[in-house]
């Protein structure tokens, strides 16, 4: 995908699929109009990563998407029987599928041959030794996220907004854990694997039910759930996730980094993001690409303000709270954690609240490097993530469960 966009914003792009195979064909589009201004700054910094970003704002998962299709025409019943049947392995049922469904399975069956097993695990114990700290850098990366056009979409749906919002919260932040920190959670048949074929195939759902419904202009905003999107909360899930957790006091080794990042190549391709959009897990061309791809996106709306405002407030029942002084403790909290990581620009545009930060991250990576001298077992730093707001979001009893399983 080489070709720039010519002036009058008409490209030429070979889709890839999640393999990284080459399907036959050409397209020729206009740039959704909500990018064509943020386009134009991305490119005179850095023309082919915003051409390739742009182009894939026309692109869906269209081995998903061919999925729900073809299962659009079966009932409710039928089809969740054919997903279970490809979860779990079940020839004889997934036999009766639709072929798209069972060629979905067969490409998603096995990893990568990049994906190195052993790589990884210097990343799976520095994200163990630095939960207290990706926890937030986790939360902060999703409200970065929000000021992309996959903000409509979670309003457009209600995920954020409504009482399906703490849930989905509290399985995101799961899913998180788990999948970094347990050796098999990406295996065929661990759950996190699991989730990340389903969250593919519900993106794919939510996607046919956007298009269909008249809600949502393409020629304005591109795709729904586009592969220009998940690229992009794929770069800030990893890259940014990593720099923020450093800036809160994380020490990582050059080995812990690339072994996050090749964690996160596997699940972003496993989810549907175009190889061509992963950079072979390099962390300094996913972290250019994150910056060209928040240029390209339209500034931050109303949408970006309502899901990320709500996802804040959404995080002490996230984490159980009951008492009002509690609650509001936490979101003062996160609001500047997050205002010092997003910066006063981005944090205004959000119209988080102003606060002042200057201080804050250096005194909070002098309190880990303390936190880390004097406390080094395990129920003193249970003790200490409970003491933070960020750290009532993991559930006690999920920690100690993690760590029967990592080590039992």
């Amino acid at each position: 995908m080489k070709e720039a966009l010519n002036s009058s914003g008409n490209t030429h792009i070979v889709n890839v699929s999640v393999s990284g195979k080459q399907e036959v064909g050409t397209w020729a589009s206009k740039i959704p109009s909500a990018y064509q201004a943020g386009y134009e700054k991305a490119s005179a910094l850095n023309p082919d990563l915003a051409a390739k970003y742009i182009q894939h704002t026309v692109v869906g998962d269209p081995v998903a998407d061919a999925v729900i299709e073809a299962l659009a025409a079966l009932d409710h019943q039928e089809s969740h029987r054919f997903i279970n049947a490809g979860m779990e392995q079940d020839a004889k049922v997934l036999g009766e599928a639709p072929r798209p469904l069972r060629d979905f399975f067969e490409e998603v069956g096995s990893p990568p041959a990049w994906f190195d097993r052993d790589a990884v695990l210097p990343g799976r114990h520095a994200f163990q030794q630095h939960l207290d700290l990706f926890i937030p850098a986790f939360v902060v990366v999703t409200l970065r996220n929000f000021t992309s056009l996959m903000s409509k979409v979670f309003l457009m749906t209600g995920q954020v907004t409504t009482q399906e919002g703490v849930r989905r919260i509290r399985q995101n932040i799961r899913y998180l854990v788990e999948m970094i920190m347990l050796p098999n959670a990406l295996d065929r048949q661990g759950e996190s694997w699991k989730f990340t074929v389903r969250l593919r195939l519900m993106h794919a759902e939510i996607r046919r039910r956007l298009r269909t419904s008249g809600q949502w202009d393409e020629a304005v905003y591109g795709a729904p759930i586009s592969a220009a999107n998940m690229a992009l909360a794929s770069a800030n899930f990893s890259a940014s996730l990593i720099r923020d957790a450093e800036r809160l006091g994380a020490n990582l080794t050059a080995d812990a980094r690339a072994g996050i990042m090749q964690i996160w190549r596997y699940a972003s391709w496993l989810i549907g993001t175009p190889e061509t959009l992963l950079f072979d897990g390099d962390e300094a061309e996913t972290t250019e690409f994150a910056r060209i791809a928040h240029l390209c996106e339209p500034p931050p709306n109303q949408e970006s303000v309502m899901t990320s405002n709500a996802v804040v407030y959404l995080l002490p029942e996230v984490a159980k709270l009951t008492d009002r002084a509690a609650k509001r403790s936490m979101v003062e909290h996160v609001y500047r954690v997050s205002r010092a990581l997003l910066g006063d620009e981005l944090a205004d545009q959000l119209k988080f609240p102003r606060q002042r930060t200057a201080g804050l991250l250096p005194w909070l990576r002098c309190k880990r490097r303390l936190s880390g001298a004097f406390g080094e077992l395990a129920p003193r730093m249970v003790g200490k993530w409970r003491a933070d707001p960020f750290a009532l979001l993991l559930d006690a009893t999920m920690i100690d469960n993690l760590r029967c399983r990592l080590h039992g």
